[in-house]
């Protein structure tokens, strides 16, 4: 077999084998396409690949050569589905828990642990003391209000009288078209439920909202918009298609729509404070009138100021991206999902903080969610399992509950550094530096 191998290589580094086709000759002619050696064969194609890269390059790459992630699969018998594409290895983050978390929400009910995976010190311990301060106030609710995945196409008129005429008609019309159209998404795991027309010109972009069940839904949606848009065009003819993706979805950029539409998972966070609570948990001098101050003037005053779109929170970003990681989410929807609204509201006897979450993309099926490390910390928080329907997605809600609340007790923890002083500051000097405040 070795020999079998080192032929293969050699053949790699001279070219005459091309990156595509390497997991499937090793699968073919080493393990003569055993089913139950394709993921020895995606391990081994891996692995010359790397020393490939380490011989051209002169660099070692032992690390990398030696992490790995075992989410390669074999599709009807034949076609070899790595997990990406030219995979050399893997790449290895700390991982911290936090919790558990008292939660009181519509679908995470209990006590909860937060995987987070992260190179950032005073991160984990910053969630975890926002923990604290949630469970000694009795539990943090959540809930979900808004679910569903969109897509946008862009397609083009004869003219604008043509344009306009078939924007009227859509929205006049919707729910016969939606009953009408649905039909050709042929993914059982989705559901269109709203088309909304935009004109510029001769120029509609069509933004598509389906419901995706317990997985994240860009691929399924984005075949689901075209075969949609295909039957649309075919039936006028004289129309074209520009892009099947217009970036009005918007997918993995920053944009207002996603926050007043929703994309995903739309999802509020509460907790009440007492001004007892606050005092036991922060430093001398954090009370909900320094935090709802620190609250406006950083996340709103300063973040206008700054122009932002939807970062109107503390760090919102920071506890997300950590979470994403753990639980194998596509990290590049972290721009997206953390647009976030934190707010502090001194009331009788504390203080209420909430968070608001409009567009968290988040899944427990497809992805890297089903494998390794990503599997297990999914297991641990109890969104390891997927539903059977495209309305049976608990799994997928507690888990954009879950996430919310990991992003909540670090906006609270950091807020009220923040109402303390120089303490956030002087904290990640001592946790990330190991220096003295």
């Amino acid at each position: 077999m070795k020999q079998e191998l080192k032929a293969i290589q050699d053949q790699f580094e001279q070219g005459t084998i091309k990156q595509q086709h390497l997991e499937r000759i090793i699968f073919e002619k080493v393990y003569d396409s055993d089913p139950d050696q394709v993921k020895q064969a995606c391990k081994d194609a891996a692995q010359l690949r790397c020393e490939t890269i380490e011989k051209k390059s002169g660099v070692s790459l032992e690390q990398i050569k030696r992490s790995s992630s075992d989410n390669s699969m074999l599709i009807e018998g034949k076609t070899i589905l790595s997990g990406i594409e030219m995979k050399v290895g893997g790449a290895v983050l700390p991982m911290g828990i936090a919790g558990p978390v008292k939660i009181k929400g519509e679908h995470a009910q209990g006590d909860f642990y937060i995987p987070l995976a992260t190179n950032e010190a005073a991160l984990v311990a910053g969630v975890q003391r926002g923990i604290k301060a949630i469970n000694l106030a009795g539990g943090i609710k959540s809930l979900v209000h808004y679910d569903g995945m969109s897509r946008a196409p862009l397609i083009e008129a004869p003219d604008i009288f043509e344009a306009a005429k078939f924007c009227k008609e859509l929205n006049e019309k919707q729910s016969e078209y939606i009953a009408d159209l649905d039909r050709f998404a042929r993914d059982p795991f989705v559901r269109l439920e709203q088309i909304t027309p935009y004109q510029l010109g001769v120029k509609v972009f069509l933004r598509m909202q389906f419901k995706t069940g317990d997985a994240m839904g860009m691929n399924g949606v984005t075949k689901a918009s075209a075969d949609i848009t295909r039957e649309l065009l075919n039936r006028m003819p004289d129309w074209g298609l520009i892009t099947i993706s217009s970036n009005l979805c918007t997918d993995k950029k920053a944009a207002h729509i996603n926050v007043l539409n929703g994309r995903g998972k739309s999802v509020e966070t509460e907790v009440f404070l007492s001004e007892d609570v606050l005092k036991q948990v922060f430093k001398s001098g954090v009370q909900s009138r320094s935090v709802e101050k620190v609250v406006f003037h950083k996340c709103y005053l300063g973040s206008a100021l700054s122009g932002t779109i939807s970062g109107f929170n503390v760090n919102a970003a920071n506890a997300l991206a950590a979470f994403f990681a753990a639980t194998g989410q596509d990290m590049a929807h972290v721009i997206s999902s953390s647009s976030c609204f934190i707010q502090a509201d001194a009331v009788e006897g504390g203080l209420r903080f909430t968070a608001s979450m409009p567009s968290l993309e988040v899944a427990t099926i497809g992805g890297g969610t089903m494998y390794g490390t990503a599997k297990e910390a999914l297991n641990l928080i109890g969104c390891g399992g997927f539903g059977t329907s495209v309305d049976d997605n608990d799994n997928v809600m507690r888990l954009a509950e879950i996430a919310a609340v990991a992003v909540t007790a670090l906006d609270l923890n950091t807020a009220c550094a923040q109402a303390a002083g120089y303490e956030m500051a002087d904290s990640h000097v001592r946790l990330a530096r190991g220096e003295k405040d």
